[in-house]
């Protein structure tokens, strides 16, 4: 993160956002992350951040996109997304292999650099990390973020749910506010009253989950994830979605060395940005980027709404399972951070279901 002049950081103006995910999206993110937070790292927060956002990581979650196009603010406009040298998807997907443009000014170096100014001493430093860190590792889960061709997908003309938008419009927010519209199921607070006959510890992650959320429109799309994907389908992978292969070969530099990825993730911080999107990366190729999608100027737009594409998507749960990816490394990482020795002895990386 660029050096912030104590002036500058007062001076933010209301400016108009421009959403990554989009709004909901950034903030089901925080909101994950939230309900798994360690105890003392949610006791952290609480004193890095101001008290308008209720210690809470949805509430910071979309800032960086409302600061961005105030003039004071404009150097990190360009910071929220990574173009790899080459890649052209679905035909020739390559991620770092053949560089990077901008190489040290995107989002893989600034979540290093994020994350690294969490361990300041300055409450003002830790800040605003911990909002671009926030609001940044729900970007690189965005798969249209990790790619330049069509500038994202901005210039490929798409139909969705009856209007005209764009690729990477209809990923930012459209696909997960119909998922929001068309959720039938948990539009009531769980169950916490001990006098069902629910486990205990059931009983406990869902008055956690339910601390967490704030009367949100997408209130229930956090209990379906939380409840049915991250403690159900994906539980048994949890812990690989957070490792970090960098850490794991401290002991074997020669390997690092000889077996390096085009970029190259910390081997003293808890996150691991390149190592995390590569996944994300490979969705373009494996079929989000369409073969038909035509980025010319007087193209016909491709309806999204169809069975190869948007029913696909709903099939797989891959909106549902990106933001989970971001919510749970975002918790990981902050935990790490900011957990006390004591909670990770208890708990582990975050507080689990027993």
């Amino acid at each position: 993160m660029h050096l912030l002049s104590l002036a500058l950081l007062c001076a933010v103006q209301a400016t108009t956002p421009v959403w990554g995910w989009g709004e909901e999206g950034h903030k089901i993110t925080g909101t994950i992350a939230q309900i798994h937070l360690l105890p003392s790292a949610q006791q952290a927060i609480c004193k890095i951040l101001p008290s308008d956002f209720k210690c809470h990581l949805a509430n910071i979650a979309v800032w960086a996109d409302t600061v961005k196009r105030n003039p004071k603010w404009s150097w990190s406009s360009e910071l929220h997304y990574v173009n790899p040298e080459g890649d052209n998807p679905p035909e020739d997907c390559t991620y770092g292999e053949k560089g990077w443009k901008n190489p040290t000014e995107n989002i893989l170096p600034e979540i290093v650099n994020n994350t690294g100014h969490l361990f300041s001493k300055t409450i003002t430093t830790q800040d605003f990390a911990l909002r671009f860190l926030t609001h940044y590792l729900g970007d690189l889960h965005q798969p249209f973020h990790l790619t330049g061709r069509a500038r994202g997908g901005n210039r490929v003309r798409v139909r969705y749910q009856g209007k005209s938008t764009n690729l990477h419009s209809a990923w930012d927010g459209d696909l997960i506010r119909r998922r929001i519209r068309t959720l039938n199921n948990y539009t009531s607070p769980l169950p916490t009253a001990p006098t069902l006959p629910l486990p205990p510890p059931i009983l406990a992650w869902n008055k956690r989950i339910e601390a967490a959320l704030q009367g949100s429109n997408y209130d229930p799309l956090v209990r379906w994830v939380v409840s049915e994907g991250i403690h159900g389908w994906w539980a048994n992978e949890l812990e690989d979605w957070v490792k970090c292969p960098q850490l794991e070969l401290q002991d074997s530099p020669e390997q690092i060395v000889l077996n390096g990825p085009p970029f190259e993730d910390p081997p003293n911080l808890p996150v691991c940005p390149y190592a995390w999107s590569v996944a994300t990366h490979k969705l373009l190729c494996d079929f989000l980027w369409s073969p038909d999608f035509d980025e010319s100027d007087d193209s016909d737009p491709v309806e999204l709404e169809k069975p190869e594409y948007a029913g696909r998507i709903r099939e797989m749960k891959i909106v549902e399972k990106q933001l989970a990816l971001g919510g749970m490394r975002l918790a990981a990482v902050v935990n790490a951070v900011f957990g006390s020795e004591e909670d990770k002895l208890v708990f582990g990386t975050w507080p689990k279901v027993l």
